[in-house]
């Protein structure tokens, strides 16, 4: 077995590590948008969220570039749509 494919078939059993608030807020930052909209559920540590409403190119490409990097998913959740209770009592 070569050296690089002994090093890719390490990468890929890679744990991530779950980053603080403040690290998070960092990356947030350095990419353009606010803070609180970069998150990751320690849970679920590969997966990094991008919760921002019309984000350039440049913004998401920023976050996904720095997930990447990390061996981490990016999942961008644009907007939440809240339906309605059609069975709530309107005031």
């Amino acid at each position: 077995m070569s050296i690089a494919a002994g090093m890719v078939g390490l990468s890929a059993c890679v744990n991530t590590r779950v980053f603080s608030e403040t690290e998070l807020g960092r990356v947030a930052l350095a990419c353009g948008v606010a803070m609180g909209e970069v998150i990751q559920e320690p849970d679920h540590p590969q997966y990094l969220f991008l919760y921002a409403v019309q984000p350039s190119r440049a913004q998401l490409g920023c976050v996904r570039r720095w997930s990447r990097r990390r061996n981490m998913h990016l999942a961008f959740i644009e907007a939440i749509d809240w339906a309605e209770d059609p069975n709530a009592t309107q005031n």
